[in-house]
């Protein structure tokens, strides 16, 4: 069947086949199969490897590219290789040299890259390498997690794959979202979903049986390089010149733009103020890279949420990603409910509503909808799909009648010709004179018709004589003229007159000879007969034609909810053929239409994976995290017209390339003064060490990649139209913001702020606990044995934890919502074990914790402590002004400072002192500092 299938598209031009040279295979489509084709050592056949059903997949290959193959001799199917006849052959090489003419571009030969690029992507390499190194060589010195007991749990999912619990013996030294895998079976993997005191929660990448995990095991970490391969694949993409934007070096390295005019119409759905409307329009038409800069407060994801709308109503493909998952659903939990937007990575990353986003949420639905959308379809073409085909058998019914119709009007004709030689035998006796009355009768009828032309014409000219003798000087000629023309009237009159009557005797002669010839006809036995025979083949044609219009009629009403039919009654036998032949090519048009609705509507229901990809490639909006765009399956190959980069002022340059490799153009958004990429101690140290081996320019340039982000770099290069700042924030009160626009943003940001209520404690919504009053015994840091997730020790400050601890105690019902942000995991850890004391366990864990874990976020209340208090100004990585900016600028009524005035004016950094001088000052200008003795009395009261 398959084989004659490709010999019949083969014939009409009409099979389409892909080459994968690689491979080394053909594959072939038909109308419901593909085949994958090997050819033979010998070249002259090809062994059938696999048959499959057409999927969507299918489908998006040939739209891609395909080869049309055409032959009339057919394709033939052989048990051996050693039937194939001599002399036959695959055509392989034709094939594959018109797939590489096919698939190699013909404009010309891509242009060398300049060598600094070239030197650009070397170093990119060798830094991404020296990373992956160093992660790989840390994964792998990771011990394994000993558990004593495992469990299911009642984790709500999302998938089908497996979630349990493992009680560990000792504390867990990996974090949320590590890979892992149980000890001596590989398979067996997943992602640490939750951590919670010495329980760690899994989700397996599959579907796990229970009995297969082992009650008690080691749990070891899964080193992945897997984000290092995206960084990798991304470079060479732009090494071999593969880029969806083809200029995006150019861009990156010699901050060469293209020039071109905002629109200056556009408009965004929601109200916007002046800088987020000119970031709207800008990123609508720039035709390569625009940078936003979105300090806090200023509505960038409102911006970035009307950019990603805009952009998706001209038609455009849009990616939403960033370094964060709670970036990216930001933006897409604000998306307008019109825009189709799909949501691609790990689960358990997302937010609760963000997952409603996800394909294998949406699938379902999709399912569901598709099915009920084509339902109404699928019911009015159910008639031509099983045994009840009510067109075929009205068409039946009606070739039967149209057969018996043209049969009766064979008889009437055969019967028609045997009644006229009947009735001349009849006449015969008659014959003669039949004939010479009709030549009687012809012949006077043709004197009669000059006669009465004659007569017309003098009876004119007699007129126009009588007429003219009425009057005038010449009236007396004419009335002799008109007596004339009346006597020759009157002759010709008299003439007609009889010739009229020989007529009418002639004829009436001719009538009675045929009236007696008639009576002899109808007493003739033999024309009764035949006469009968004829009357009633006449009745039977009727009759099948009248039953051949309720057929098609029947017919009709069948076929016109699936297709176009014919209408009218034909005239004749002729035009009833042709009807019929069009209703049979409508029933056959609905019958290929409901079998393949039917077949579609089958598939719709269990090809999953088809309809996920068909989501996300007609989704107007993509979202997913950097390297989630290249680790998935979902968006392989897929490009997209403009991608917007959240945080981007957090993403080192080798993560900002994997999605800006698969864009025709980019909007960066984020702020180089909070947070930078994450840069680890190792890769730090590596980075110093290189540095005497290389020249200088070569060192600095390592330097300047590893530690800023490619954001922060091109902001301050591009001219005004390439770069865009979001100037009004509206979330600090005045007083807060105005400290921060003078320390980080050069005075420009705005407030348009309503102010709060006041706090019960703090006279001002900027206010600070300075514990500087404390005896240093009391106030000073503690050393922790444990390490952050950096590598770096922590400290703990008692004294700051229990004054954060009281004053939360007294104020947090007082807020909507609150957070307390420390720099050591530590302490975080210890106010979080002292608020459970105080308040519960409810929420607490959520609310605490580093300056890394709240960029983004916002509270009505927040309290930041800077835990550092020594004798010596030694303040450690509180040195990153950046991460201070984050830490106060979360606040939407009142921020809490809680520190030591003298260690932080100590400090050793002089960058760090002259902020905190700057800090205290205006704090002592316009805010509420107060000695931590007061605050303690107040709120024992």
């Amino acid at each position: 069947m398959l084989i004659n299938e490709f010999g019949r598209l083969a014939s009409s031009n009409a099979l389409p086949a892909r080459v994968e040279p690689d491979r080394s295979r053909l594959v072939v489509y038909g109308e419901r199969w593909a085949a994958w084709l090997y050819p033979t050592n010998h070249g002259d056949a090809y062994q059938l490897g696999h048959v499959a059903p057409l999927s969507f997949k299918d489908q998006e290959r040939l739209l891609k590219a395909a080869l049309v193959l055409s032959g009339t001799r057919g394709w033939w199917a052989y048990h051996h290789v050693r039937d194939v006849p001599q002399r036959s052959s695959s055509h392989w090489p034709l094939l594959c040299r018109a797939w590489a003419d096919l698939a190699v571009p013909r404009p010309g030969v891509t242009p060398p890259m300049p060598a600094h690029h070239v030197e650009y992507l070397d170093l990119l390499t060798e830094v991404i390498e020296a990373t992956r190194d160093i992660e790989i060589a840390r994964q792998r010195r990771e011990p394994a997690l000993p558990y004593r007991k495992l469990a299911s749990t009642r984790e709500e999912r999302y998938s089908a794959r497996g979630v349990y619990a493992f009680h560990l013996l000792r504390d867990a030294t990996v974090g949320r979202g590590a890979l892992v895998f149980v000890t001596d079976q590989p398979d067996l993997r997943g992602r640490v979903l939750r951590i919670k005191d010495r329980e760690i929660t899994v989700r397996f990448d599959d579907t796990v049986d229970y009995a297969r995990i082992p009650q008690q095991g080691a749990l070891q970490v899964l080193p992945s390089d897997r984000v290092y391969r995206a960084q990798l694949d991304a470079v060479e993409t732009l090494r071999e010149q593969r880029g969806t934007q083809p200029h995006l070096l150019t861009q990156l390295v010699d901050q060469r733009l293209a020039p071109y005019r905002p629109d200056s119409d556009a408009q965004p759905r929601e109200t916007l103020d002046p800088a987020q409307l000119h970031a709207f329009r800008t990123a609508l038409t720039v035709p390569d890279l625009l940078l936003v800069l979105g300090p806090p407060g200023t509505g960038k994801t409102r911006t970035i949420t009307e950019i990603a709308a805009g952009c998706a109503e001209r038609g455009q493909r849009v990616l939403v990603t960033s370094h964060t998952n709670r970036a990216v659903d930001n933006v897409l939990e604000r998306l307008p409910p019109d825009v189709r937007a799909v949501r691609v990575g790990n689960e358990d990353t997302m937010t609760a509503q963000a997952r409603g986003f996800m394909v294998e949420t949406q699938v379902e639905a999709l399912r569901q909808e598709i099915l009920a959308a084509t339902a109404g379809t699928a019911s009015r073409l159910a008639t031509f799909t099983g045994t009840d085909d009510q067109a075929g058998r009205w068409l039946g019914y009606l070739a039967a009648r149209l057969a018996e119709a043209q049969g009766a009007n064979r008889d009437v004709q055969f019967r028609t010709a045997e009644l006229a030689a009947a009735v001349e035998r009849a006449i015969a006796p008659f014959a003669a004179q039949l004939a010479a009355a009709d030549q009687r009768a012809r012949e006077s009828r043709e004197s009669v018709v000059p006669l009465a032309e004659r007569h017309r014409h003098h009876e004119r000219q007699a007129e126009t004589a009588r007429r003219r003798a009425a009057s005038g000087v010449p009236a007396f000629f004419f009335r002799w003229l008109a007596d004339r023309r009346e006597r020759h009237l009157a002759a010709i009159s008299e003439q007609l007159n009889a010739a009229r009557t020989a007529m009418r005797l002639a004829e009436e002669s001719y009538a009675a000879v045929r009236a007696r010839a008639d009576a002899l006809v109808a007493a003739d036995p033999g024309v009764r007969a035949i006469t009968s025979a004829r009357d009633g083949a006449s009745k039977m044609y009727e009759k099948a034609l009248g039953e051949a219009t309720r057929a098609v009629e029947a017919a009709r009403e069948v076929l016109r909810p699936a297709v176009a039919v014919p209408g009218g009654v034909p005239d004749d036998l002729a035009g009833w053929t042709r009807l019929y032949e069009e209703l049979m090519s409508a029933a056959a048009l609905a019958r290929n239409r409901a079998g393949l609705l039917a077949q579609w509507r089958e598939q719709v229901a269990v090809a999953e994976q088809d309809l996920h990809r068909e989501l996300v490639r007609y989704a107007d909006v993509v979202a997913a995290t950097c390297i989630g765009t290249a680790t998935t399956t979902l968006l392989a190959e897929l490009e997209f017209d403009v991608a917007i980069v959240d945080e981007a002022g957090q993403i080192s340059t080798p993560n900002l390339l994997v999605p800006l490799v698969r864009a025709r153009r980019a909007v960066l958004v984020g702020d180089h003064n909070q947070l930078p990429p994450f840069l680890d101690d190792e890769v730090r140290s590596w980075a110093d060490s290189i540095a005497s081996d290389r020249p200088p320019e070569v060192a600095t340039l390592v330097a300047d990649v590893l530690r800023r982000s490619a954001f922060e770099r091109l902001y301050p290069r591009l001219a005004d139209t390439n770069r865009v700042m979001l100037r009004v924030q509206r979330r600090m009160p005045a007083e807060l913001a105005q400290f921060v626009s003078n320390t980080f943003y050069r005075g420009l940001l705005e407030t348009d702020h309503p102010g709060g209520p006041p706090d019960p404690v703090f006279s001002a919504p900027l206010a600070m606990i300075d514990t500087s009053d404390q005896p240093a015994t009391r106030r000073r840091e503690q050393p922790d044995r444990s390490v952050d997730g950096l590598g770096r020790p922590g400290y703990v400050n008692e004294l700051e934890a229990r004054l954060i601890v009281q004053l939360l105690g007294r104020n947090a019902t007082r807020y909507a919502d609150w957070a307390v942000i420390v720099p050591y995991r530590a302490q975080a850890e210890l106010i979080t074990q002292l608020l459970r004391r105080e308040l519960g366990d409810a929420g607490v864990a959520d609310n605490v914790g580093t300056v890394d874990s709240f960029q983004g976020g916002e509270r009505d209340l927040i309290v930041y402590g800077f835990t550092r208090s020594n004798h010596g100004g030694q303040i450690g990585f509180l040195t990153e002004l950046r991460r201070l900016n984050v830490a106060i600028t979360r606040p939407r009524r009142q921020l809490v400072l809680v520190g030591d005035t003298t260690t932080l004016r100590a400090a050793r950094d002089p960058g760090f002192a002259a902020l905190i001088q700057s800090l205290i000052a205006h704090l002592d200008a316009v805010g509420d500092r107060r000695p931590s003795r007061e605050i303690e009395g107040v709120l024992n009261d």
